[in-house]
């Protein structure tokens, strides 16, 4: 809803249809454990609105590269959750437990949200955000695989709801003719995809890269998600 109705992002039918399976998975899901779990949800669906407009404002930074971006929010916000942790308990741990933990912060945050903001730069916060939705059932999947956790009727009904609200999200473009206004900004491009004529002699069109580059005004149809190049209003 943040992307629609405030950062102007087009979803279309199967895509309210995609947002609105993902959602139900995770209701199911947390419905499952009664009052405890409903809370939790509650909990978790605070948390997603925070996150929800974190992840707009980033995939809407296009000056630096995703890995820029991570490394700028990692420092601010490690340092904050960091003093928190300090102000509420000292730290009591060895070198191994503080290697360890920086090393799945680096792998599951850091790497996790250079990756995030690259898709949303190609696919639009909206459905990177409802991609990402599936990362709670790799976790199960990893839960029932190696801690024993049962598989539940719930947890099959909820992965069959949410692998084809994923597809329809994925699946759901628009075509109309459109026009893009000069901008100049940073992001991995490649130079095959009709957005993209500045020059790099003796490289490959098909080459991904990226540098700072500027567009000239454009006006073009062809079928697109809300990407980086398409963030413009829609009037239906």
């Amino acid at each position: 809803m943040l992307g629609v109705l405030i950062f102007h992002e087009h979803l279309g039918g199967p895509g309210w249809l995609g947002v609105a399976g993902s959602i139900a998975a995770s209701a199911i899901v947390a419905g499952y454990g009664g009052r405890p779990g409903i809370f939790g949800g509650e909990l978790a669906a605070a948390a997603c609105l925070c996150w929800g407009v974190d992840n707009q404002l980033t995939a809407a930074i296009d000056g630096i590269t995703p890995a820029q971006s991570t490394l700028v929010k990692g420092i601010v916000a490690g340092a904050t959750n960091l003093a928190i942790g300090l102000a509420r308990a000292p730290l009591d741990a060895s070198p191994a437990i503080v290697a360890s933990a920086l090393g799945a912060g680096v792998l599951c945050y850091g790497v996790s949200i250079v990756l995030h903001v690259r898709a949303a730069h190609e696919l639009g916060a909206t459905r990177a955000q409802g991609i990402f939705a599936s990362a709670p059932f790799a976790g199960a999947a990893i839960a029932f695989a190696l801690l024993g956790e049962p598989i539940r009727a719930a947890h099959v009904a909820a992965l069959l709801l949410l692998v084809p609200s994923i597809a329809a999200l994925f699946w759901s473009r628009h075509a109309h003719p459109h026009a893009h206004a000069a901008i100049e900004h940073t992001h991995s491009h490649r130079h095959d995809d009709g957005h993209h004529f500045h020059e790099h002699p003796g490289q490959p069109l098909a080459t991904r890269h990226s540098h700072r580059h500027h567009h000239g005004p454009l006006e073009h149809a062809h079928p697109h998600w809300p990407d980086l190049h398409h963030r413009h209003p829609h009037s239906r």
